[in-house]
């Protein structure tokens, strides 16, 4: 479905589209978000000119678990083997999702960048020109200032080009973990019986 001049791209669908869209990019890709996987990654890599500047930005290293920063890091080398010009920055608490193209095609939703979120997870995902959301770069560069520069550690071939499964199941974010062990009624993963009146 389509509004004005933005898609509602539905579940699972988010990488068909961001493929198309990454053959015809010709100059950047900036992707924002938490957490990042080797296969989400890869797909990137596959549909982008090598010649493109590249930034990602992630969640810091201290607020993610330890599998998670693994695949994290894996991402983060195949993007660093690819682009000619390569940036990696991290910031704690973040939680925003983004990925913008060229500084003219904006993704923004609810999905991360990871296989599970992108193809089972029921996200939504908007796709449109970036001049049609006020605010939205400025709000993007802003993250990026805040963030620390991350340096990619390098990784020995066979390991940073090896296909992966990405993530197949739903990361809990740390802080929602931590207040469902310090209070496990806080979730609730289904609806109540009303009792009869």
């Amino acid at each position: 479905m389509s509004s004005g001049n933005f898609t509602c791209v539905g579940p699972g669908k988010t990488l068909a589209y961001l493929r198309g869209d990454l053959r015809k990019a010709t100059s950047s890709v900036f992707l924002i978000g938490p957490w990042l996987d080797s296969y989400v990654a890869e797909q990137i890599v596959l549909h982008s000119s090598r010649h493109l500047q590249g930034r990602v930005l992630v969640r810091a290293e201290q607020q993610v678990e330890a599998e998670v920063w693994q695949e994290i890091v894996s991402g983060l080398c195949k993007f660093a083997r690819h682009w000619d010009h390569f940036e990696v920055r991290t910031l704690e608490r973040l939680h925003a999702k983004c990925l913008l193209i060229d500084d003219r095609l904006a993704y923004v939703g609810s999905a991360n960048w990871y296989r599970y979120s992108l193809e089972t997870s029921l996200e939504i995902v908007l796709r449109g020109p970036l001049e049609s959301i006020a605010n939205l770069q400025p709000e993007c560069e802003a993250l990026w200032e805040q963030a620390t520069p991350f340096v990619v550690p390098t990784l020995p071939t066979a390991e940073a080009s090896s296909e992966s499964a990405g993530i197949t199941h739903e990361i809990l974010d740390p802080l929602a973990a931590k207040v469902l062990r310090e209070n496990p009624k806080a979730f609730v993963l289904g609806k109540k019986k009303r009792k009869p009146m």
